[in-house]
């Protein structure tokens, strides 16, 4: 277990709406005296975000909150960001890692979607970790349990391909993207047995967000690897689903930012502060009262 302490300098990707924004705006106020850093693709984006949450709460002013440029699919931004945050705050306590997108122009199987949610989240991770305070530094990855569900459908052998931590490397991962891209593609030499594409437990979102959870589950496993937790917001009206979700960004919000103030398990699966198993089936009240995104 981790014992939980006061931060200087938190950086939270993919800032200027939805969860990201949310777990900014709390956390602004309960650490008054850290800095929190807010990424944005661009500097309008991220003033914007400032001054809405300055809007929604008028009592509190928000000068803690620094926007920070990064877009991580581009090495040299992402590099960028890491030397800015260094030179300003020496070192970063914590990454919480929240960018993620569920489509590109309503294709949930776009190669972008693992571009941004495994390769760029990949990125972003390992840079950022580099800076992070000898000792004490946290890294949350944002994920969801759309990606549990996913690896709780596969075929058994190829679930427990996933599930393997040991075995699931970088370079593994990597190629099960590919394999699956071909699959979405309709071209040959598919080599793993994936489920038929949907909109729901088989779409490029879901397998994304599987097969980040096992590049996560084999990244705890280093022995330099700094204290991870990975959470889950829950199914929040955001723009990713075009605010289709039962819970508000807030609750989401809420519920990413746990493991800065509470104790957690390395290499765990959290929603609201309670551990998830990284495989479960999808639960029957949503199936029955929620359609997939369209």
């Amino acid at each position: 277990m981790t014992s939980p302490s006061t931060p200087r300098s938190v950086v939270v990707t993919g800032a200027n709406k939805g969860i990201g924004y949310e777990a900014v705006k709390q956390l602004s106020q309960k650490l008054p005296n850290a800095t929190i850093y807010l990424t944005a693709r661009t500097q309008a984006n991220g003033d914007a975000a400032v001054q809405k949450m300055k809007q929604e709460v008028s009592s509190h002013d928000f000068s803690n909150v620094r926007v920070l440029l990064l877009e991580i699919v581009d090495p040299e931004s992402v590099k960028q960001a890491v030397a800015s945050v260094k030179e300003q705050s020496g070192t970063l306590d914590v990454l919480l890692h929240n960018s993620g997108i569920s489509g590109i122009d309503g294709d949930y199987g776009h190669p972008e979607v693992f571009n941004v949610n495994v390769r760029g989240a990949r990125a972003s991770i390992e840079a950022f970790s580099t800076i992070l305070t000898k000792g004490s530094g946290k890294v949350i990855v944002v994920s969801s349990e759309v990606g549990a569900w996913q690896t709780a459908s596969l075929p058994k052998e190829l679930q427990s391909k996933l599930l393997d931590a040991p075995n699931t490397s970088w370079d593994r991962v990597d190629a099960w993207i590919d394999d699956w891209l071909r699959l979405k593609q309709g071209k040959d030499g598919v080599k793993e047995a994936w489920n038929p594409v949907d909109q729901l437990v088989n779409s490029g979102y879901s397998v994304s967000k599987a097969l980040l959870n096992a590049y996560l589950r084999h990244f705890a496993l280093n022995d330099n690897a700094p204290k991870l937790a990975v959470v889950c917001p829950g199914y929040c009206a955001t723009d990713l689903n075009n605010n289709s979700g039962y819970r508000s960004a807030a609750e989401g919000g809420e519920s990413v930012i746990w493991p800065i103030f509470n104790e957690f398990e390395h290499g765990k699966f959290y929603q609201d502060g309670k551990q998830k198993p990284y495989d479960y089936a999808i639960p029957a009240d949503f199936l029955n009262n929620l359609k997939p995104p369209q």
